[in-house]
């Protein structure tokens, strides 16, 4: 059986309800089944608390089409019945399957190519092994999304869970309230988690580095792949040449990012903040697998674009929530 792989995550966000609405009419078919499943903790949580992760589900369902099911156990004030950490606001918890090889994973990657940030992330993939052999680890739902375990295999895939402690707002409709977290924005993060967005040092390996599919496309410099946790490597679809954003790089989760303009995927939280939901962060979960949906432009821009334009050239204040990385078997959840 796999390993439950915990991650520990914050704050992040997505675009406004009108933006998630025009995608659900844009899109043809939503083969993708995030499928939700409360802990009895659950039934103590606000009103607000479920719909809010499940609006969050239905973003991801959306805007990405892979014909699978990812089975997600949400936790209010836990995770898989265990409390979260004092300082956590949110973590993930992973099932992962037995490790593969690169050229497993290369080839998965490369038939699972469907649009162009597929076809030009694929093309910097060389033949023979750029990590010297190293094991490669990733989620269930990645390898549903990949085509390496069945797309509808049963069984929990992963478990998220949300502080009771601090203030929440849960309203769609009013995300950027002060002094309260964004619930919706988190849960995304702690999703896409679940989905596969991790990889070196999060991945359950310990002092024996392995991979994920996300370190391929993790540099340090053009052409030089990044092999160990180092503060600046940054994310890059073309060999290193053009950087879409910088990993974080310090106690955080490695493959959140730094946090240099407010992004659904930083390594810190802010209250009373919306982080959108940024076309880095959509190409990020594109080329790790996902399917995304064709947008018309309109719906497209609309989707990405809300809050963006308002942030350029905004610089994120790295202050509040640190997030941490755990792994452990079953029920033992080691902190680094």
């Amino acid at each position: 059986m796999g390993k439950k792989i915990a991650k520990t995550r914050r704050l992040l966000a997505m675009a406004a309800g009108s933006a998630l609405a025009l995608a659900a009419s844009a899109a043809t078919a939503q083969a993708l089944v995030i499928q939700l499943t409360p802990d009895a903790s659950a039934a103590s949580a606000p009103a607000g608390f479920l719909p809010a992760v499940q609006y969050a589900a239905t973003f991801l369902q959306t805007v990405y089409d892979d014909p699978i099911t990812i089975n997600i156990d949400v936790g209010w004030g836990e995770i898989d019945g265990n409390p979260l950490r004092a300082a956590d606001i949110g973590q993930s918890l992973t099932n992962q399957p037995a490790s593969f090889n690169y050229a497993q994973v290369r080839a998965a990657l490369i038939g699972d190519a469907k649009s162009p940030d597929d076809t030009q992330s694929t093309s910097t993939l060389p033949v023979a092994d750029p990590t010297g052999g190293r094991a490669f680890q990733m989620s269930n739902g990645e390898a549903k999304a990949l085509g390496l375990i069945g797309g509808n295999a049963p069984g929990t895939d992963g478990w998220v869970g949300f502080a009771s402690t601090v203030s929440w707002t849960f309203d769609p409709n009013s995300r950027a309230v002060p002094g309260e977290y964004d619930l919706i924005g988190i849960a995304l993060h702690e999703l896409t988690e679940v989905m596969g967005r991790y990889g070196i040092s999060q991945n359950g390996c310990g002092a024996l580095i392995c991979d994920s599919p996300i370190d391929l496309f993790r540099y340090s410099a053009p052409g030089t792949l990044a092999q160990d946790r180092v503060a600046g490597t940054y994310f890059s679809i073309d060999g290193g040449v053009t950087s879409i954003n910088v990993f974080d790089g310090a106690t955080g989760d490695f493959s959140d990012w730094f946090g240099n303009t407010f992004d659904a995927f930083n390594a810190d939280a802010t209250s009373g903040q919306v982080e959108p939901f940024s076309a880095g962060d959509a190409t990020v979960m594109d080329v790790i697998g996902y399917d995304p949906v064709p947008l018309p432009e309109p719906a497209a821009l609309t989707l990405l674009g809300t809050g963006l334009l308002a942030l350029s050239g905004a610089r994120r204040s790295r202050t509040l929530v640190k997030i941490f990385c755990a792994l452990g078997a079953r029920g033992l959840h080691l902190g680094r």
